[in-house]
């Protein structure tokens, strides 16, 4: 199976552990978002297509990680996707020599730790900004501590509207990485469910 991005399911190696990494708490084809439980779902129109411009950026620059270039490939991918690339690199290296020496040759499985140091870190940037979103919507009204509270007790309960919220934030993002034009309303409705639950917690506290 081949996408239009010319990402091959069979046509290369790592199509399977760049999928999963990419895939994993988030996305189900052909086009929904899931909560991190993957008991929710979001059909998002073109989510696919996203995920395929993804893998098709990151199959590109894989060439350098199969050359040995692996602090490079980071360096690519981290300016690309925007975000601090020291940190990651450090982290990638340190895991590296921790891994027992029959790993250490296998590229599928140094392949699988170096993305998912870049996806968690994008993840964690995307949530962060959700998170301001929110606390924007409160701010003139609360404190920033009880509106962190409130925020919080959705955290405590697994809220899955606030998982598909943050996942929403991150699938925007993913959209910007390559070009694709989504459309707002999907982060915004969900984003006044949780607004609601939010708004009923305050007034709880």
């Amino acid at each position: 199976m081949q996408s239009d991005t010319g990402v091959s399911e069979d046509g290369w190696k790592y199509y399977d552990v760049v999928s999963y990494i990419l895939s994993q708490q988030f996305f189900r084809r052909p086009n929904s978002i899931i909560d991190r439980r993957a008991q929710k779902k979001v059909k998002v129109k073109g989510s696919g297509e996203i995920i395929d411009g993804l893998i098709a950026i990151i199959k590109e620059q894989s060439k350098l990680f199969d050359k040995g270039k692996e602090e490079e490939f980071i360096k690519t991918l981290s300016q690309r996707f925007n975000i601090r690339k020291k940190t990651i690199i450090d982290a990638y290296f340190e895991k590296i020599e921790n891994l027992a020496d029959v790993q250490k040759p296998d590229k599928k499985f140094k392949m699988m730790v170096a993305l998912s140091g870049i996806i968690t870190h994008l993840h964690q940037k995307a949530t962060d900004n959700t998170s301001k979103i929110l606390r924007e919507e409160f701010k003139k009204e609360y404190t920033t501590r009880k509106i962190n509270s409130a925020i919080g007790l959705l955290n405590q309960i697994a809220d899955m509207d606030l998982s598909l919220l943050n996942n929403l934030g991150i699938l925007n993002v993913y959209a910007k990485i390559v070009k694709f034009d989504l459309s707002p309303k999907y982060f915004e409705s969900k984003k006044v469910k949780v607004l609601k639950k939010i708004k009923n917690n305050l007034k709880s506290l």
